[in-house]
């Protein structure tokens, strides 16, 4: 509330009703006459206005002009400060998705891990049987050795097999004390791995829960945030009415045409930078070589498919640039581009979780964070594209913003040029619209698209 007291407590104090009467004072300083009443009766006459009490009106005017610009410059610096603590809980949701992410692959490594040591404990066992059977085998020999054979033979042949038997008693002894000694040291191994594996679960869950605490707490402080934001912004609003003499309701509507301007210019300027973000990437994927779609408009629809009725138009297109040779798709890295039937798909499913609430690290059934909703709309067609944003960027095709069909992935990042920045995943729905699981405490739903903060390529599966 700083900001209101900076307004109140100024020297103009009586803002808007000091301009009003002050205002009047100066037009009859400039010798302005304003009908009032039959024109055969004539107004007493009225003293001139001195030289001070005019520069108070100017003053005044100048003053509540000042009041307005501040008040209305700290409600732009509000909307900023609620987007800076939006992004960092989704920052935060995003870290812990992955957290969790890597607890239950340690979790699969140390259910594989105990599997091994089971079965190489078996195996130790078995040849530790082997090799006591292998030496008490050997234990009825009378233990001189070849001169044993020799004593015992009854003649030469006899002594050849005995030579021979022993021989191969000798081998097999041979075999099983390698054979037990490989089982043994399998078994350890799996024994230090199993054991490393419960370390680096261990160590996941910590980072994990750590992730999760930084999130939650991302989280309530945008709570607080917005409440007072919200407080704030109310009594400036009214603030500016008074100013301006205007109603609440007027200045409501006032603030909203400028938020609506402020979004506008801002995606205006988002498309600019991604097209040149595209051609960066590009040129540096492959240089003199075929080139990827351009982004040319905002989102070119499929005629309609998947859309929401068209209650939200998208976005005005920036100006339309020169024209230039049709382009050929970004490479994808192998990646199998998937059916528009199957993103249409994708998106009747996500559409029947709208209202559904936001979780941290959620994949359903009845509550999602961004990744969750999007792995889960792609499973519900068959197609696997991992469980975090920044895995399913790097495991789906690239397609640019002027190729977007239902089922196609927005994600937004810090910088474009590293996955690893990206904070939120949202599915592109048709009509210039997309459906997106945001923040703790809002639930599901369709939005028109965004660009701002967009990674330049889209994704599809």
């Amino acid at each position: 509330m700083g900001r209101i007291r900076d307004l109140d407590e100024s020297r103009h104090g009586h803002g808007g009703l000091l301009a009003f009467r002050a205002l009047g004072a100066t037009v009859l300083a400039l010798g302005l006459v304003i009908p009032w009443g039959p024109a055969a009766e004539a107004d007493p006459p009225v003293d001139p206005p001195s030289a001070a009490e005019v520069s108070a009106a100017r003053d005044a005017v100048a003053a509540g002009t000042l009041d307005v610009q501040q008040a209305e410059a700290a409600l732009v610096s509000l909307r900023s400060e609620l987007e800076a603590a939006q992004v960092r809980v989704q920052v935060a949701a995003a870290d812990y998705a992955e957290a969790q992410q890597a607890v239950e692959e340690a979790e699969q490594e140390v259910a594989s891990a105990r599997a091994a040591a089971k079965k190489a404990h078996a195996g130790e066992v078995t040849a530790r049987a082997g090799l006591a059977e292998v030496y008490r085998a050997s234990a009825r020999d009378s233990g001189l050795g070849s001169l044993g054979i020799a004593f015992e033979a009854e003649s030469v042949p006899d002594m050849v097999g005995r030579s021979a038997a022993e021989r191969a008693v000798q081998r097999k002894l041979g075999g099983a004390m390698v054979e037990y000694q490989e089982a043994r040291a399998s078994s350890e191994s799996a024994d230090a791995r199993w054991n490393a594996a419960k370390k680096q679960r261990d160590a996941a869950a910590d980072q994990a829960k750590a992730a999760f605490d930084a999130a939650r707490t991302a989280a309530d402080d945008l709570e607080v945030r917005t409440r007072a934001a919200e407080a704030e912004r109310q009594a400036l609003v009214e603030r500016l009415a008074q100013l301006r003499q205007t109603s609440v309701t007027i200045e409501r509507e006032r603030e909203a045409a400028r938020a609506a301007a402020a979004e506008a210019a801002r995606e205006t300027e988002a498309r600019a930078e991604l097209e040149r973000q595209q051609e960066a990437q590009i040129d540096a994927v492959a240089p003199g070589g075929a080139r990827a779609e351009r982004p040319d408009e905002t989102a070119a629809d499929d005629g309609g498919s998947g859309s929401s009725g068209g209650s939200a138009p998208a976005p005005a297109p920036a100006p339309a640039p020169a024209p230039r040779p049709a382009p050929v798709g970004p490479p994808t890295s192998g990646v199998a581009v998937g059916s528009e039937g199957l993103g249409i798909g994708a998106v009747a499913w996500a559409r029947t979780k709208i209202g559904a609430p936001y979780l941290l690290g959620a994949a359903g059934p009845s509550a999602y964070d961004c990744s969750g909703l999007t792995m889960m709309s792609w499973a519900s067609q068959g197609v696997d594209i991992t469980r975090t944003s920044r895995s399913q960027y790097l495991a789906v095709g690239k397609v640019g913003y002027g190729s977007l069909r239902p089922g196609d992935l927005i994600f937004y990042g810090s910088d474009p040029n590293e996955p690893s920045s990206i904070y939120h995943v949202a599915m592109y729905t048709g009509g210039g619209m997309m459906i997106e699981a945001t923040l703790p405490g809002h639930p599901l739903s369709e939005n028109p698209l965004r660009l701002s903060g967009a990674m330049p390529f889209a994704g599809r599966p």
